[in-house]
């Protein structure tokens, strides 16, 4: 970014100094725009391949909310750091099994209850009371901390490349 000094003379004679910004357009920023790689390696799924104009037709949102509805009004403010809490707590309870870094994580808000849902990779060696204990665990910590009912609707998978849509 550039940024030119102009002087300007006003009415009571009195130099102020103004900047001008002027930036390149040929930064390669794009929003929605994935870079390839040179061997392919880059996973995509179906929704990170699609462009950020198709929101609604064909790529879905992340937060689902009926909170505009005559009966559920909320502020908005409070449900972006609600999603965010969980999607944090989700990430660090789930260090392991979290697919994508956590970025495929969907929270539908129906009324007064919030489902959450994505994928999770299960280890080689699958312990279902570990993994029945941290669902309920963070079922029944999400729901103290929202105070609102949180149910998790997790879909297990061997590893990531079962999501990929594409690579490049």
């Amino acid at each position: 970014m550039y940024r030119l000094p102009l002087l300007l003379k006003t009415e009571e004679s009195i130099l102020s100094k103004r900047f001008i910004s002027v930036t390149p357009c040929f930064l390669k920023n794009r929003a929605g725009k994935t870079r390839s790689t040179q061997n392919k390696t880059q996973l995509l799924t179906y929704e990170m391949a699609q462009k950020p104009h198709h929101i609604g037709s064909r790529k879905a949102w992340l937060t689902w909310h009926s909170h505009n509805l005559e009966g559920f009004k909320k502020a908005q403010g409070s449900i972006l750091a609600q999603d965010e809490i969980i999607r944090r707590f989700i990430r660090g309870f789930f260090p392991q099994q979290v697919t994508i870094d956590g970025n495929e994580i969907v929270i539908k808000r129906r009324g007064n209850s919030i489902a959450i849902a994505g994928f999770l990779k299960y280890p080689h060696y699958l312990d279902v009371k570990k993994i029945y204990w941290m669902f309920g665990f963070t079922e029944e910590f999400l729901s103290i901390l929202l105070k609102q009912p949180v149910t998790l609707e997790f879909q297990f998978v061997e590893s990531e490349d079962e999501l990929a849509y594409n690579y490049i």
